[in-house]
């Protein structure tokens, strides 16, 4: 990351599931934001820390598991793109969540532009994974407000006026790692 922020993470198959565990560590002298706390609206909404995007890549066969505001298709117009709820991590603390993925893997995109693979479904094995998470660091002057959504609390950071804010990834290497895919 950028030596102020650390993530790590550990990717295994247990039973029925890939599990992805990763921590952060907030060395900074401020907080920051991870944009972890994705949900779904259809069929009805959810929010789970199992919920996460999914990128299958068939050509590296490479499972891409991500945790951040959802990329935008180009060529395709969204009116309020999707962006998830955060967890603060303050200055000096650890974070740790635990994501379960229930095997074969599938892909899971926020913005869906139809199937890419031609023909049937094709059960496989992919070789490697790797995860991003997405976050931003808390500007001087913001306050936080914690809501019920759907049953849930959320907090919802309100920043001045006229600040910006800093955006950044973190990413994982690649593990290596057998993992059963479903490429639809």
């Amino acid at each position: 990351m950028n030596g102020l922020l650390d993530l790590s993470a550990a990717f295994k198959l247990r039973g029925d599931s890939l599990v992805l565990d990763y921590k952060v560590s907030n060395r900074a002298s401020r907080d920051v934001y991870l944009l972890n706390r994705l949900y779904r609206t259809t069929p009805q909404w959810d929010m789970s820390p199992d919920f996460v995007y999914i990128h299958l890549d068939p050509t590296t066969e490479t499972v891409w598991l991500n945790k951040k505001m959802a990329d935008l298709p180009s060529g395709v117009m969204v009116n309020a793109p999707v962006s998830p709820f955060v967890t603060p991590v303050r200055a000096g603390a650890l974070f740790h969540e635990q994501v379960q993925i229930r095997l074969p893997i599938r892909e899971y995109r926020q913005y869906n532009l139809g199937p890419k693979h031609k023909g049937p479904p094709e059960a496989r094995i992919f070789k490697q994974v790797y995860f991003t998470l997405g976050y931003y660091w808390r500007p001087a002057g913001t306050l936080e407000e914690t809501r019920n959504i759907h049953g849930t609390p959320v907090i919802l950071p309100r920043t001045p006026p006229g600040k910006p804010l800093e955006f950044g990834q973190a990413r994982t290497d690649v593990v290596r790692l057998d993992i059963p895919v479903l490429v639809e």
